[in-house]
């Protein structure tokens, strides 16, 4: 019969504590599990075996799902590192020059061109107040703040090999005249271009160098990696106990939990899953706390 004694325990108890509980109780019924008279023979310790394992959790389990916990302690800790970069590194990382800024409200993901970021990949959102040559007034008053599209200075070589290779043209002289004007003037302005770029950009990559920003980015998606591949360890687990169960659930609302929210009210497969998941977890939650 299962073994109710587990979620009567943890009662009352906070999430964290009744978890560490839960996983205390469902490791020392497997330790008792295995400890039980070894010789196979008798029919008595065989019985008692038996029993046991009823009340046991999977040890398989229950390693994998610490796996899970410490990869996700390790991610934590790299986020944490990352973000003192962040507030260590804010006032010496520079803005782009204005003459590199292209559409505004790259922040929403409106465009596919690189956009202006701080040092560890945030989109930068600036203040708008001072660009009075760029800006329209209403549009300032509108958006104090905003994130901007940057050209790059590889996208600034190009664009300038375009403009040397094309010829003017013209139906009268002042016409041509105008439009090899301008022509000159496109280079020269991407020219000075391709030097802001490349200086803002060795700049920018000096500071992301020095301060570890790079590495730490490098770490976060290491251990990102390491949480993963122990969730779907967690999930090839079977759960023996309704704490195992618990486990699981919690290891799946960590990892599924914006999925599960954003298609539980789906009907499809896939919302209809969502939905029994959570139904789980529910159940489990209320038989444990």
């Amino acid at each position: 019969m299962p073994n109710t004694s587990i979620p009567a325990t943890a009662e009352g108890m906070p999430d964290a504590t009744r978890r560490a509980l839960l996983w205390g109780l469902a490791a020392a019924s497997t330790a008792a599990a295995v400890a039980v008279a070894p010789d196979a023979h008798s029919a008595i310790a065989t019985d008692a075996q038996a029993l046991a394992c009823d009340q046991a959790e999977s040890p398989a389990l229950i390693l994998a799902c610490q796996k899970f916990h410490d990869a996700r302690a390790e991610l934590k800790e790299a986020q944490d590192s990352l973000e003192w970069i962040a507030d260590e590194w804010r006032h010496q990382w520079p803005l782009a020059p204005e003459e590199l800024l292209l559409g505004a409200n790259a922040q929403d993901g409106r465009y596919t061109m690189p956009a202006e970021r701080d040092i560890i990949g945030r989109f930068l959102v600036r203040d708008t107040s001072e660009l009075t040559k760029r800006l329209a007034p209403k549009f300032r008053r509108q958006n104090r703040k905003t994130c901007f599209v940057i050209r790059t200075a590889d996208e600034e070589r190009d664009l300038l090999k375009r403009w040397k290779r094309s010829t003017p043209t013209g139906r009268t002289e002042k016409a041509l005249a105008r439009n090899r004007a301008y022509r000159t003037k496109a280079i020269r302005e991407c020219e000075l271009r391709i030097q802001l770029a490349a200086q803002y950009e060795a700049e920018t990559a000096h500071l992301r160098d020095i301060s570890g920003a790079d590495a730490a980015r490098l770490r976060i998606r290491d251990a990102d990696i390491r949480l993963r591949k122990a969730a779907d360890e967690v999930s090839l687990c079977q759960a023996l106990t309704l704490a195992g169960l618990a486990m699981k659930a919690d290891v799946l609302a960590v990892t599924a939990g914006d999925l599960m929210e954003l298609t539980k009210c789906d009907a499809t497969p896939l919302g209809q899953m969502a939905r029994f998941i959570e139904s789980v977890a529910e159940v489990t939650g209320r038989a444990t706390v």
